[in-house]
């Protein structure tokens, strides 16, 4: 089970999105003020100012289905499908994060600051969870082909 390396891959996977949920995402200035974009919400002038809970809630499933994936060992095929979904949520999260953006802020007066920890770690994830889908291939590949030797 955490012998394999897909299981470490898959754990990095959990770890990297259940960073994006916890740290902020990015740092912007609207109208003279400072945005803060989490996963949980968008603050500015560290007040409350909108709820994105939907992005929390993507980050967390997200890194509950890795986790949930690295002990189903037995069934690769499972595994595989469930790692493409988990990369279909990554994806969804770079989109809805995009949609919160475009649909809160107007684009011309919104200033980037600085890129946030949470936000490039879907990236990491999806990469680890594309590494992980290849090793789990290439174990049902070997254990196919032990099981026509011994056929």
């Amino acid at each position: 089970m955490l012998q394999r390396i897909q299981s470490l891959f898959l754990l990095l996977a959990a770890a990297a999105m259940l960073v994006a949920s916890a740290t902020p995402l990015a740092f912007f200035m609207y109208n003279g003020d400072k945005v803060i974009f989490e996963a949980m919400g968008v603050y500015i002038n560290k007040t409350l100012n909108d709820s994105t809970w939907g992005l929390f809630v993507l980050g967390m499933v997200s890194s509950i289905l890795s986790l949930i994936t690295v002990f189903l060992y037995k069934q690769r095929m499972l595994q595989i499908r469930l790692s493409v979904f988990n990369i279909l949520l990554m994806i969804g999260f770079y989109l809805y994060f995009g949609f919160i953006l475009y649909k809160l802020f107007p684009v011309e007066s919104l200033g980037f600051q600085k890129v946030g920890v949470g936000i490039i770690m879907p990236v990491i994830a999806l990469i680890l969870t594309i590494l992980a889908i290849r090793n789990i291939g290439a174990d049902e590949a070997l254990i196919r082909s032990l099981n026509r030797l011994r056929k």
